[in-house]
């Protein structure tokens, strides 16, 4: 049970309990060990044994012990507090990146604030802003495109560890998905099929994301000498109506694709919709191929083939990174990992139809 202390009311007649915080002191004395101890396990520090983790954390658990981060970001400089600046958080992969970078963080003692850019330039800069009068101690990027001047300059200025996932930035560490290798087997595969007329659909081609993918939707075409036209190519601005519209366009047009590459998320979905509004289904009328396995992807009927890869994982690597730079464990020029993608065949891709209605 707390202690309790006695305290007098302002008018200075009545004497009440009041529980006492448990310090770390009261920590150290559960766990039978040093204050120092604890203060290692509680920061995260790296060296310490799971059974000196497991004793203190059950102390800290007995006693009902929260640390004063108030007090601690005073002495220390430090807030144990992370940005990160996502574009959509409506979009579902960056869902699972989120979930799997809080988790790290969250195991480590820091908290994850999230600020979402929508694409928008000037919210970026402002969220920069935001994160430096904070103090935060780090920053998680997620996918967004680089070239607005005021946002370089505020991210120079910002003087933090920064990591990015699926986006390029100068002196910064990242996380990469292979997406010009995700879409290069996905065109390789309907080429493989006998399709000749591939639509692709992506997210903005100054996204390293889009811009890699359709690198190896290129690079796919070139290996099968089959002339690429451009027409088929609809980089998308975040915007379903869009897709909707591009779509329905080009299954309209006499040189109409047999083959659709398309986005995993809301994508799929104006894809799927412009099908069912032009009477065609796949993948007897056109073959069907999203990238990012989404629900809709895999509970669709038929489902859909997709290219993926681990979307918890880039966020935890991410995450780790980030916490490593912070504590100095890691140092010196930035760091890249690349992850793999892979492709998940199922019933949406056939052959063209030699003879269409």
């Amino acid at each position: 049970m707390a202690k309790r202390m006695k305290k007098r009311d302002p008018d200075g007649e009545n004497d009440w309990n009041q529980p006492r915080r448990p310090t770390i002191k009261d920590v150290a004395a559960k766990a039978g060990v040093s204050v120092s101890s604890v203060s290692r396990v509680l920061n995260g520090e790296p060296y310490t044994s799971a059974l000196l983790q497991k004793k203190i954390m059950r102390a800290v658990s007995s006693l009902g012990f929260e640390p004063d981060y108030t007090a601690q970001s005073m002495r220390s400089g430090a807030t144990n507090t992370v940005g990160c600046l996502v574009s959509d958080i409506s979009n579902p992969l960056y869902g699972d990146i989120l979930n799997g970078a809080e988790e790290e963080l969250q195991r480590a003692g820091y908290v994850m604030v999230l600020g979402t850019t929508r694409y928008e330039a000037e919210r970026e800069t402002a969220l920069l802003s935001i994160v430096r009068r904070r103090r935060m101690d780090g920053l998680l990027l997620l996918a967004g495109h680089n070239d607005q001047p005021a946002f370089r300059d505020g991210l120079a200025n910002l003087e933090i560890p920064c990591v990015t996932v699926d986006r390029d930035l100068p002196n910064a560490s990242s996380v990469r998905s292979d997406h010009r290798g995700g879409g290069l087997e996905a065109t390789r595969h309907l080429i493989g099929l006998g399709h000749r007329r591939i639509a692709l659909l992506t997210g903005r081609i100054n996204l390293l994301p889009s811009a890699e993918r359709l690198a190896g939707y290129e690079q796919a075409h070139i290996e099968a000498c089959i002339p690429i036209d451009r027409a088929l190519l609809r980089p998308q601005n975040q915007a379903t109506s869009f897709a909707f519209s591009d779509v329905y366009e080009l299954l309209k047009r006499p040189d109409r694709p047999t083959a659709i590459i398309t986005m995993g998320t809301h994508m799929l979905a104006s894809v799927m919709e412009a099908l069912a509004s032009t009477h065609m289904q796949y993948p007897h009328d056109v073959s069907l191929v999203c990238i990012g396995d989404t629900d809709l992807a895999r509970y669709a009927t038929p489902s859909i083939s997709t290219v993926t890869w681990s979307l918890n994982e880039m966020g935890r690597i991410a995450a780790g990174m980030l916490i490593d730079r912070i504590r100095g464990v890691a140092s010196g020029d930035p760091q890249t990992i690349h992850l793999p993608t892979r492709f998940i065949l199922r019933n949406s891709t056939a052959s063209p139809q030699e003879k269409r209605a």
